[in-house]
């Protein structure tokens, strides 16, 4: 019995600092609860959609189009949690001269979040119904960057009657995992039995908490972007899960007739790695994306990091209209 009373003793003491300890954490997780769903609906009510939101059966996706003409121009982002917003600077000079159409990715900035898996498949059926909803017009000039160039590779490949052109912006190539690979570098893929831990943190707002303005973006583009990070972190989690998927099923299209292609490419690889044998690994992929279709050419970008449409505008806004002028209906004869 006299072996007890220490361990008793101590559980006396311990046993409450425990308590308090575990009422304190759960003080926290509330409050921070609390904290994050206000915030959502502050920002919400400050950050309105420009753009419409066209309902699917089961959500509904934000899209933004200005301008007037044909083709209509389709934005597709990268896998990140830009959006919509990638485009800013590039949008609004395209939608001068033709129909010009961005759009948020079910669960990213304005869009709702739609159903599992969000691989490639079925983000290119999403954007397919949301235009076809929406009533945009083809044929469709497809523009995507980065992982949103597999997206539009996908689009097409589904839809080869409706597109007429397309724009890679430093693309994502179906093999680049692989190729990196055997360079040393792996790509990190999340393991998707997490969800449940990534779904909470984003529910605390963790996300939201970790700012940095990378990209040196105007308060119109980043504001905004951080305002509806913790959510559109969570579709980033997802999307990242399937990026393999995605990329294979980019894969399955191979070729794409004589549609006009315009491959944008930076000198510097997607991965920010100081890699000589990557940045030539990285160009090498692009000049391969070329091979999608007979009328095709490589545009490479010394001074341009990744995001091609922040660092060089002009030049996104140049290769749409080259693409653009060769997809317009001929001018009927006086």
């Amino acid at each position: 019995m006299r072996a007890k009373r220490p361990l008793t003793t101590i559980l006396r003491w311990v046993g409450p600092i425990l308590l308090v300890g575990l009422g304190l954490g759960l003080s926290l997780i509330i409050f921070l609860l609390a904290q994050e769903s206000a915030a959502r609906n502050k920002y919400r009510a400050e950050y309105t959609p420009p753009g419409q939101m066209v309902s699917l059966k089961t959500h509904r996706i934000h899209l933004n189009c200005v301008g007037n003409g044909n083709p209509t121009v389709v934005f597709e982002s990268d896998l990140d949690q830009y959006g919509s917003l990638s485009w800013d600077s590039v949008q609004g000079e395209i939608g001068k001269f033709t129909r010009a159409c961005s759009y948020d990715r079910a669960g990213i900035m304005w869009s709702e979040p739609g159903p599992l898996p969000r691989d490639g498949k079925m983000i290119a059926s999403e954007l397919s119904a949301v235009l076809a909803a929406a009533g945009e017009v083809r044929p469709y000039v497809l523009v995507g960057h980065a992982f949103g160039g597999a997206y539009a590779r996908i689009f097409a490949g589904q839809n080869p009657d409706a597109v007429c052109g397309m724009v890679l912006v430093d693309s994502s190539h179906p093999e680049m995992f692989t190729r990196f690979a055997a360079l040393g570098i792996e790509q990190a893929i999340p393991d998707r039995s997490i969800r449940p831990w990534v779904l909470i943190l984003s529910h605390l707002g963790m996300p939201r908490r970790f700012r940095g303005n990378q990209y040196h973006l105007s308060p119109q583009v980043y504001d905004p972007q951080q305002a509806f990070l913790p959510e559109s972190s969570m579709t980033w989690f997802d999307e990242s899960v399937e990026s393999p998927n995605s990329l294979a099923q980019a894969g399955q299209h191979k070729h794409f007739s004589t549609i006009p292609l315009i491959v944008l490419a930076s000198a510097r690889p997607s991965i920010q790695v100081n890699s000589r044998d990557l940045q030539d690994a990285w160009l090498e992929l692009q000049q391969e994306l070329t091979s999608l279709s007979a009328n095709s050419q490589l545009r490479t970008l010394k001074e341009s990091g990744h995001y091609i449409q922040f660092d060089q505008p002009q030049a996104v806004i140049e290769a749409v209209r080259d693409v653009v002028q060769q997809c317009a209906p001929a001018s009927p004869a006086p």
